[in-house]
C-alpha cells in the first residue's frame, strides 16, 4: 500500500518477471483495482498484493481503504 505513483505496481512486475510491463504513468493512478500476482522466486512461492494509490485521482482513500478491507476479509 502507498500513494498514487510511489511505484508499488513497478515493483510488483519487475519482482513477479514481467520487467515493468504494467507500469503507468506517475500523475495519474493506474491500479485501479486490486489484483493479486504470483511469482516462483529462487523455489519460494510468493502472492503479490497490488493495490490502488491512496490520493487516487478518481477515488477517496476513504472508498480505497473500504475496498482493501473488503479484499482482506475476503483472502
Amino acid at each position: 500500500m502507498g500513494p498514487t505513483g510511489a511505484g508499488k505496481s513497478t515493483f510488483i512486475d519487475y519482482a513477479a518477471g514481467a520487467n515493468g510491463h504494467g507500469i503507468g504513468h506517475p500523475l495519474r493512478s493506474s491500479t485501479s483495482d486490486i489484483t493479486v500476482r504470483k511469482a516462483n522466486i529462487d523455489n519460494q512461492s510468493f502472492a503479490f498484493v497490488d493495490t490502488p494509490g491512496f490520493d487516487d485521482t478518481t477515488r477517496s482513500d476513504y472508498e480505497i481503504l473500504g475496498e482493501i478491507a473488503e479484499f482482506l476479509v475476503k483472502a
